[in-house]
């Protein structure tokens, strides 16, 4: 264990699940396959909460100033 791990306790149906996930990802341990599990998980939940203008706002550039006639 590296400085800082602890132990976490689950069952052996949920330890099975880890290690299908874990294949399926390629990951190589259990922490790297949490770690990829929680980032797609926050990436799933910004897409979800991103708005329906998703992909049809741009970069506000030079020319949408008011004042750009200037």
């Amino acid at each position: 264990m590296s400085a800082g791990a602890t132990t976490v306790r689950v069952s052996r149906d949920t330890l099975s699940e880890l290690e299908r996930v874990r294949r399926a990802l390629r990951t190589k341990t259990a922490d790297e396959t949490i770690r990829e599990v929680l980032k797609l998980q926050r990436g799933a939940i910004i897409r979800r909460l991103s708005g329906s203008l998703r992909g049809k706002v741009t970069r506000f550039g030079e020319g949408d100033r008011i004042d750009s006639d200037r």
